[in-house]
């Protein structure tokens, strides 16, 4: 969806509608079309269709031929019995009119010829029909049924908001990474919300100035605005004016020695004890340059004129020797910064300023050296020392390049804010060292982390979850065909022939002689013959399709998603014992300006049902081209002046509503 670009570039009436109460850090889209309830009746199935044509073919063909057996011949049997019977009464009796026969078997044999013709005709119809023609007719009509119930229910749902708003939630919130684009887009939509019912402070450490067009925002909608640009303006922001002596000493210590390994202990105590002495001193006002001076002259070096008064230079030189001596590296180290630190603060005392109801404070764009280091340091003490010491409510806190603060400093000032109960949100370009530490302290928010390293600490802390994945596929396709045949012939001829004869003699003579004899013969013949012929075959075919799924542990968030990710693009993680709740926010301001934007968290899906109750137009914000404009909220009363020392704003608000 194309956004209007955010910045000062909006028109002032759009710009106002930011200022409506409720912390966010953007909206979170929700397409409408995804609450239309789907449409009741199913989609036409070709293949139904196809059985269904199909079995009332085989209904008809069947109604047919019972009609033919069952009616149609019986009727004709039974019509021709009476024409013959009518023929044989007529031959009988010489009878002549025929035309009632004739009318009697035609009302006999009528209707059963008429309905077999009316079951032909059904089953020619029911062979012939087209079951693409229809399911193409029937496609048709479905669609245009479905799009007149997508209308109706976008109709039902033309006020339901699709923008709602993405609410922080927990009081502290750490976002980690992120362009000067989309810093500047969630410093402005998240302060705006801030500001619209309570003050707001915000440390801005990025140097680019990323709180920019937030302070033009709140100077253009009539909002009590302070900003200064350190350390051009370190003179005239107050920021040292609220610091008692030993606040002063304290902040100092911390700032010089900031991102010092603690080892260190000792020294940043003999500084802090040092600073303490060095101020007991003075008479009167304690000020960077005046405690400079003093540095000055317990090293024994010449002290600016105007500076110091003699009793204060006879008291610092009432010092021990030795101690001094033993000190002298600390007071080295003290007049170095102190002396840098004086050059922005003047000699004279700070100015002190009160804080306006919305207060920023930037570094100035430069290289990074032991100056910008130390303002850094000495901001978040100061910050740290007026949350903990306020007597009233404090404000909103929200500090932009906090990968500049160490931990110890960032972890004291979250401990402070969250025993006032104050809303606090930082700012960090990358997600290493210590603002990996930090990771977990509240609620987390991603935008986008170039780093691989990053994106994939990033990543691991989104968590990771179960899913089943396919892991392997397996396709067998195989075929067999045998074919087996045999013949088997045989042939014998056997033939079986009998023929005896016996045929005999005998001779006797007298004087002794005999003679006898005997033929025998036999013929046999045997004929048989006989075949066969066998023959058989088998084929088959097999396949399989197997698929395994595997269950794996991976990101829920990959960390080239968190790479690329766009410029207003906030991947915020609310806590949660199960699954990662990661919610997808755009943060850019000019999304207000849209229609159908909330000002609240968007509603369950489930009280959109049709018959439930919508809500009502005024609930959006954002309205299309050439709508009404709606009134705006009026701005929340700023809480009363408060002058003590610690108290942190006075009478806020714009100026119409300060009375």
């Amino acid at each position: 969806m194309s956004v209007p670009p955010a910045g000062p570039g909006v028109a002032l009436e759009r710009q106002a509608m930011l200022f409506t109460p409720g912390a966010r850090l953007g909206w979170i889209f929700r397409d409408r079309r995804k609450l239309v309830t789907p449409y009741p009746e199913p989609q036409p199935d070709l293949d139904a269709l196809r059985e269904q044509a199909a079995a009332r073919a085989k209904s008809a063909e069947a109604s047919y031929q019972r009609a033919r057996k069952w009616v149609a011949r019986p009727s004709l049997m039974l019509g021709v019995l009476l024409l013959v019977l009518a023929g044989c009464a007529r031959a009988i009796s010489g009878a002549t009119d025929t035309g009632a026969t004739v009318i009697s078997a035609l009302v006999v044999c009528g209707p059963g010829v008429a309905w077999t013709v009316w079951c032909w005709y059904r089953r020619d119809q029911a062979k012939n029909a087209d079951p693409e023609s229809e399911y193409q007719q029937e496609l048709v009509t479905w669609e245009r049924h479905e799009q007149e119930h997508q209308h109706a229910e976008l109709a039902r749902l033309g006020t339901v908001p699709e923008w709602g708003s993405a609410e922080p939630p927990a009081r502290r919130t750490d976002v980690f990474g992120g362009s000067l684009a989309g810093w500047q887009a969630l410093l402005t939509t998240h302060g705006t919300s801030i500001l619209a019912a309570q003050p707001l402070l915000v440390v801005d450490m990025s140097g680019q100035y990323a709180a920019g067009d937030l302070t033009v925002v709140a100077r253009q909608a009539g909002v009590q605005t302070a900003a200064w640009m350190l350390p051009g303006d370190l003179d005239r922001c107050g920021l040292l004016a609220r610091l008692n002596p030993s606040q002063l000493a304290d902040a100092i210590t911390e700032a010089i020695h900031a991102g010092t390994p603690g080892g260190a202990r000792a020294d940043r105590a003999v500084d802090a004890r040092v600073l303490e002495q060095l101020a007991a001193t003075l008479d009167y006002d304690v000020t960077p340059a005046r405690l400079a001076a003093a540095a000055q002259a317990a090293l024994g070096h010449p002290v600016p004129s105007g500076l110091l008064s003699g009793g204060e230079i006879e008291r610092i030189g009432l010092l021990p020797a030795a101690y001094r001596t033993q000190i002298a590296p600390n007071l080295v180290r003290l007049d170095a910064f102190l002396s840098d630190l004086a050059r922005y603060t003047g000699a004279g005392p700070p100015v002190a300023v009160a804080p306006a109801y919305y207060t920023c404070l930037a570094i100035e764009s430069g290289a990074r050296s032991a100056r910008t280091e130390m303002l850094t340091a000495l901001a978040i003490q100061w910050l740290t020392v007026q949350v903990s010491a306020s007597t009233a409510s404090a404000p909103a806190v929200m500090v932009a390049g906090a990968d500049e603060i160490t931990r110890a400093h960032l972890e004291r000032l979250a401990d402070a804010c969250e025993h006032r109960d104050v809303p606090l949100t930082l700012l960090f370009r990358h997600l290493r060292e210590d603002a990996l530490h930090l990771l977990g302290g509240g609620a987390a928010a991603f935008m986008r982390l170039g780093n691989h390293a990053e994106a994939d600490q990033a990543a691991s802390y989104i968590g990771r979850h179960h899913r089943f994945v396919l892991s392997q596929l397996t396709a067998t396709t195989g075929g067999n065909q045998t074919t087996t045949r045999t013949d088997t012939e045989s042939y014998g001829i056997t033939g079986n022939r009998g023929f005896s004869s016996t045929r005999g003699w005998q001779e006797d003579h007298s004087g002794s002689r005999s003679r006898s004899g005997g033929l025998t013969r036999t013929v046999g013949t045997s004929v048989s013959r006989n075949w066969s012929t066998g023959m058989s075959w088998a084929e088959g075919t097999n396949w399989s399709d197997a698929a395994t799924a595997q269950r794996v542990y991976e990101y829920a968030v990959e960390p080239t998603v968190l790479q690329h990710l766009p410029d207003h693009a906030l991947l915020l993680a609310a806590p949660s014992t199960t699954e990662p709740d990661l919610r997808p926010v755009d943060c850019n301001p000019a999304i207000v300006t849209l229609p159908r934007v909330s000002i609240t968290p968007l509603d369950a899906p489930s009280r959109f049902a049709p018959g439930g109750a919508l809500p009502p137009a005024d609930m959006q914000i954002g309205w299309p081209a050439g709508a009404a404009r709606q009134e705006q909220p009026a701005w929340p009363a700023s809480p009363a002046r408060h002058n003590s020392q610690s108290g942190w704003w006075q009478q806020g608000g714009p100026p119409d509503q300060r009375g």
